[in-house]
């Protein structure tokens, strides 16, 4: 596979945008050669997901590599917990992208830190023969560790797998709330590292709603909630910020992160969602993860980051010219 170093420069919204668009449609189309007919199927929406995740490659692989790899002998993990076949593929036009999993290891070795291992979680067989094939063919000696089960039943076995002397970014994208327990993140978040989890605020809203109306599924919607975050303090919500920011707090106060910052995925399904990346205790991790933030909410806001279709229109040859698109 081709691997395209990235400019250090300063880009603009245009650069960035080809660049991000370039890398994960060329990586995407290639690694679609290997069971083509085994894909995720996602909106366009999902590549400023993407986008958002490897992004935070490119600050967390070198400070593992440098502070924790060469001088301590740490090896450096990538997790995935829902990590699909490898490839995405677009409803509206069908555009291929590589996936979170194989994107990470891309974006790593392209910064020239890459991952010592991956550990991936797919319960469908077909995604996770495919993923763990696609997976071969970006690095035939990546030592992979795939789990063909739900997240509650692979955790204790992840925990395993990231000793002491293992420093990980873990990745947890749940399709909504399915999957999402207190019992199966919570141990994950305590592992020494960083986390970005997708989470869908208005989603968890209409649960404090239904968990407190009189419908015959109330009581368990409401232990969940109590469960995820660790009282049954979202009864008191007035806002559905109010439980995000339960959530944040209890894993700060209960793991080994020191800081949480967010973004806000503009998604025209489920109107949008946050990514919630939690970084762990390293030099200038605050600084470090409010720079993600900052950054990424300017290039999602920009003409570009709003008008993700056009840009895959015109880098897939649908359309010739993105200007009269732009506000």
């Amino acid at each position: 596979m081709v691997v395209r170093y990235m400019s250090r420069a300063k880009k603009s919204d245009d650069d960035f945008f080809n660049e991000s668009i370039r890398f994960f449609c060329e990586s995407g189309k290639d690694l679609a050669t290997i069971c083509p007919e085994i894909v995720d199927e996602y909106n366009d929406h999902s590549l400023l997901k993407l986008i958002a995740i490897t992004y935070w490659v490119g600050f967390f692989s070198p400070i593992a590599h440098k502070k924790l790899r060469q001088e301590y002998g740490y090896q450096v993990a990538y997790v995935d917990t829902m990590a699909g076949s490898g490839v995405t593929k677009t409803r509206r036009a069908g555009d291929c992208f590589c996936g979170s999993c194989t994107g990470a290891i891309l974006k790593a070795i392209n910064k020239g830190y890459p991952f010592d291992k991956v550990i991936a979680v797919e319960i469908d067989q077909d995604k996770a023969t495919s993923l763990e094939s696609r997976l071969r063919k970006i690095d035939p000696n990546l030592p992979i560790y795939l789990y063909n089960k739900n997240l509650f039943e692979a955790s204790s076995s992840i925990i395993a797998d990231l000793k002491d002397d293992c420093i990980s970014y873990i990745v947890i994208d749940p399709e909504g709330f399915k999957g999402m327990s207190w019992s199966s993140i919570g141990p994950l978040l305590k592992c020494k590292g960083d986390a970005i989890i997708t989470w869908f605020e208005n989603e968890i809203w209409r649960m404090k709603s239904a968990a407190l109306s009189s419908g015959k599924n109330a009581d368990a919607i409401a232990e969940r909630l109590t469960e995820l975050l660790g009282s049954d303090i979202w009864k008191d919500a007035t806002e559905s910020s109010d439980i995000t920011d339960a959530f944040i707090n209890r894993v700060i106060e209960e793991t080994e992160k020191q800081c949480a910052e967010s973004i806000d995925i503009d998604d025209v399904e489920r109107k949008h969602y946050k990514m919630i990346l939690f970084a762990g205790k390293f030099p200038n991790a605050r600084k470090l993860a409010k720079k993600w933030k900052d950054n990424m909410e300017r290039r999602l806001g920009s003409d570009q980051g709003r008008n993700i279709s056009k840009l895959l229109d015109v880098y897939c040859g649908r359309n010739t010219d993105l200007s009269r698109f732009m506000s």
